[in-house]
């Protein structure tokens, strides 16, 4: 009989329990919503990044989901650039 593998929760346990992501998400003051959603779609891809690769740090992953769904992006130079240029006349 093979011995059952447990998760310890940290982020090089591959796939993530959703219990440890909601946990990690509340730890960056993020909602659980925000953790489902990052769960969801992650496990839809089969836990591998937009090239393919296999995703090795689901930790490192959802500090770049959470960075990247932000509420307050700041604006790229080109946005900069086309805002200043249409209020200027």
């Amino acid at each position: 009989m093979k011995p059952k593998k447990t998760t310890s929760g940290n982020g090089k346990d591959m796939p993530p329990k959703l219990q440890h992501v909601k946990i990690y998400f509340d730890q960056k003051g993020q909602p659980d919503e925000a953790a489902e959603a990052f769960f969801k779609h992650y496990k839809s891809v089969h836990w591998k990044t937009k090239t393919g690769c296999p995703i090795k740090d689901w930790k490192a992953t959802a500090a770049n989901w959470i960075w990247q769904h932000r509420p307050e992006k700041p604006l790229s130079i080109e946005i900069k650039l086309k805002l200043q240029f249409q209020n200027s006349f």
